[in-house]
């Protein structure tokens, strides 16, 4: 049986949201099966899928039970708000999940406030808006030059507008040889295509993931900084930003294959978990990854800057292994592996 330590555990079951020490862990428990009372005050055996875990409730703040749940116990709930600790039920794409406070206790680190302070404010607004732009654009260098992609106009940028006003200009030059490159040059992103649809399809089952972890570390998905509206929950799509490249690039493989029209979607969303679970190296925090793990990251970059962990917002992208210093980050990514033998990066 399982205890929750002092790392990271690797499928994320647990996670410590930065790299501070002495702070309680989130827990995320896919598929319950049944909870069981052990014997000393707090402590409770969760069963799910894919193993079992002991926990004691002190050393917990949040619990998300994921997916498809077993019963609760009327005792667990009431150990729960004895603890203070925040239960939330959730599943794939459920915008509003079912949240249960224990208490009107805050988070001893308000993140939600944070979030909609730095959003109200013009200058931290543009600055994160303009990362996640220049992190989407960099990907481009393989369709369309960084020096053509106007990265000296994007850093002077000084409004969300103006980010997404040049966001627009080069995304277009973008797909417009991305469609080529395919050899279809009259098609475009917003057409009627078979292409299009995948690129739809890969772009939901990316956000299912991002809400997931948005929720899990307590931000608001309906708060975002680059899709401004409220009404919807936008965060996922501006913390996608950055790793939009291997959607692309897994439907850019799957028309390559000469897959069927009928059955292009599917080709396209296979090959995306491919990719997402090809192992990868991060820079910005020396480890090694797979490519999911970086989609938890972003959120956990996010809430590092959003509460002033990290001097800078920084995005963990893949890139190679090189010396020097690090950026200071605040965070810790989860899901951490072994270095590779075999080349890293299938197909991009």
């Amino acid at each position: 049986m399982q205890e929750v330590t002092n790392e990271q555990h690797s499928d994320f079951i647990w996670t410590w949201k930065s790299n501070a020490k002495g702070r309680r862990v989130s827990l995320w428990i896919p598929y319950l099966k049944q909870i069981s009372k052990l014997k000393g005050r707090g402590k409770w055996k969760i069963e799910f899928k894919g193993g079992d875990l002991e926990i004691n409730l002190a050393n917990i703040d949040f619990i998300m039970l994921y997916g498809c749940s077993g019963n609760l116990p009327v005792e667990f709930l009431d150990s729960v708000c004895a603890y203070h600790i925040t239960l939330m039920i959730h599943r794939r794409n459920m915008q509003y999940p079912a949240i249960m406070y224990s208490s009107p206790h805050t988070d001893d680190q308000d993140v939600l406030t944070q979030q909609i302070l730095y959003r109200q404010n013009a200058i931290k607004c543009t600055y994160i808006a303009r990362i996640l732009i220049r992190e989407r654009l960099d990907r481009f260098k393989y369709a369309v030059t960084f020096a053509d992609v106007g990265k000296e106009r994007l850093q002077k940028a000084r409004t969300v507008e103006t980010v997404r006003a040049i966001e627009a200009e080069i995304t277009a030059k973008f797909w417009k040889e991305w469609f080529t490159s395919l050899k279809h040059p009259d098609w475009t992103r917003r057409g009627k295509n078979h292409i299009s649809a995948a690129l739809d399809a890969c772009s939901f089952f990316m956000y299912g993931i991002l809400l997931r972890w948005i929720l899990f570390h307590k931000l608001s998905p309906c708060h975002a900084y680059l899709h401004q509206p409220s009404s919807y929950p936008s965060l996922p799509y501006d913390l996608m930003e950055p790793y939009r490249y291997i959607i692309e690039s897994a439907v850019a493989f799957t028309a390559e294959q000469g897959i069927e029209e009928d059955s292009f979607t599917a080709f396209a969303l296979e090959n995306l978990k491919d990719l997402l679970n090809e192992v990868v190296y991060v820079p910005a925090t020396r480890q090694f990854l797979r490519r999911k793990n970086l989609l938890h990251g972003i959120v956990l970059a996010l809430r590092s800057y959003l509460l002033g962990e990290s001097k800078n917002f920084i995005p963990p992208v893949e890139g190679k292994k090189k010396g020097g210093r690090p950026p200071q980050v605040g965070y810790k990514l989860p899901g951490e592996v072994p270095e590779p033998i075999t080349p890293l990066g299938k197909y991009i």
